[in-house]
């Protein structure tokens, strides 16, 4: 075949292939995000339950402490959120649990947006047809169980 003739296969084939490639790399990112918010919730959820776990007489008192532990990292409340908006989207359990009440269960739930929002929703049905699509938002819970320790 003559050379003169696929001189622009090349544009062509990169056309094709950049926004799927695209969209597999904001993908990657997205995924990755979500696996970080997800592993800080854990850890916040498991902190908050071994603070409440210290001391079973004084449930009431430590409770609103462990829900600051759990939105801010800190017992003060002085702190940014550790997620964003996690002030408001952070919505916990706290309660005693078991068949003697010798556990505390701390839950909680985030309602995670997606960084780029609709407009990878969105790109992904259009490249799809409307075949595949997903929501901009996820929710991520989290939840420990620990025995008190008195």
């Amino acid at each position: 075949m003559n050379i003169k003739h696929q001189q622009g296969a090349s544009v062509v084939e990169f056309t094709l292939v950049i926004p799927v490639l695209l969209m597999f790399i904001l993908l990657v990112g997205e995924v990755g995000i979500i696996f970080y918010t997800l592993n800080a919730l854990t850890k916040a959820t498991q902190g908050a339950a071994r603070y409440m776990s210290e001391v079973s007489g004084e449930f009431g008192v430590r409770k609103p402490i462990a829900e600051s532990l759990l939105k801010y990292g800190n017992v003060t409340s002085t702190a940014p959120p550790l997620l964003p908006k996690g002030d408001a989207l952070i919505v916990t359990t706290i309660t005693i649990v078991g068949p003697e009440s010798d556990h505390v269960r701390v839950e909680a739930t985030y309602q995670h947006d997606l960084i780029l929002g609709s407009a990878l929703g969105a790109l992904t049905g259009l490249s799809t047809g409307g075949s595949v699509g997903f929501d901009s938002s996820f929710t991520l819970a989290a939840s420990s169980v620990m025995r008190f320790a008195q």
